[in-house]
């Protein structure tokens, strides 16, 4: 695999193209796990497949473990894509906050947001079954375990991850439609 690895660094395509199809299965997988605004599925598909060509040229020959290295850099690329879209996506007023050392108070604007999304989330968990509403109160809000829902409702540990599962889903697809 190192003499791949030395190709693709060099420039040859079908190197390339045969590194990116080998971790072409977790990308998918990987995007797959992220939901970030503004970007489609196949937007982050690209972005996987572009951290696989920072990964190859980055790589230093001769290390122990280049499967790892790879996938690391791509689970990593993800994480940072969305931690800076979460950035960008917040107005901060005041440019020196990083090196001020008071606590960032929410603007109207960051309150005003807030407000509006936790309304459009009651507004979808009005549709949910009751034992639904149930499982992601306890869950989410009195940060019960699944274990002592379970046991207080008589339902099974797996039921109870499978209701909280669906539960989610339907919340995700109401809110997507709006």
């Amino acid at each position: 695999m190192e003499n791949i690895i030395k190709k693709a660094k060099k420039g040859d395509t079908q190197a390339t193209a045969y590194i990116i199809n080998k971790y072409k299965y977790l990308v998918l997988k990987k995007a797959g796990q992220y939901h970030i605004p503004g970007y489609e599925y196949e937007d982050l598909v690209q972005h996987g497949y572009l951290s696989i060509i920072k990964a190859i040229h980055m790589y230093k020959l001769g290390s122990n473990s280049y499967n790892g290295y790879f996938i690391n850099t791509i689970s990593t690329n993800f994480a940072a894509l969305l931690k800076g879209t979460i950035k960008h996506l917040r107005e901060i007023p005041n440019e020196n906050i990083i090196n001020n050392n008071k606590e960032y108070e929410l603007t109207i604007e960051d309150q005003l947001i807030a407000y509006e999304e936790i309304k459009e989330l009651y507004d979808a968990m009005d549709s949910l079954q009751p034992i639904e509403r149930e499982i992601l109160n306890r869950y989410y809000i009195n940060n019960e375990s699944f274990r002592e829902i379970a046991c207080d409702i008589e339902y099974s540990y797996n039921r109870i991850t499978y209701l909280r599962t669906r539960a989610i889903n339907k919340l995700r697809k109401i809110i997507k439609r709006k």
